[in-house]
């Protein structure tokens, strides 16, 4: 299974082996609550779709940066931006999280929802506003909104 990652967040790009310290470490800044300052831990198995998804585009020719909307969420941001209880956003008690929204500028969301779904790891959530929703919460879904 790959382990790298090419992300970016606002102005922050980076391209890393989430399975090193140090490069696990950058993709947990990456992807922490901005608003809040707070960091988390990204659970394995959400890194694992997520490059698995990069590979697999760029085995077939696109290199595709995804580009970071959330990630780890405290419960003051959630409430800004959805407001669910059981959103996989949230950190557990250790800090860890299972949700990542994102895009890409060469790929578009619709296709990456489908890709994300072949995995079948999760839910998955395709946004008009284009960005793609992925969660590794054990029970598959699949969902469309506005």
């Amino acid at each position: 299974m790959p382990t790298l990652l090419w992300v970016r967040r606002g102005k922050e790009e980076v391209t890393v082996d989430y399975s090193t310290e140090e490069g696990f470490r950058a993709i947990s800044w990456m992807l922490r609550d901005v608003d809040a300052g707070v960091v988390g831990a990204p659970v394995w198995s959400l890194l694992q779709l997520w490059s698995w998804m990069q590979a697999w585009l760029a085995a077939y020719g696109t290199h595709a940066r995804f580009d970071i909307h959330s990630g780890l969420r405290t419960k003051a941001t959630n409430k800004r931006y959805e407001g669910k209880l059981d959103s996989q956003h949230l950190p557990d008690l250790s800090m860890r999280f299972r949700a990542i929204d994102f895009s890409s500028p060469s790929v578009s969301g619709e296709y990456l929802g489908r890709l994300a779904c072949l995995c079948r790891q999760g839910g998955v959530g395709i946004y008009l506003r284009d960005f793609t929703h992925i969660d590794t919460r054990g029970d598959v879904k699949f969902w469309r909104a506005y």
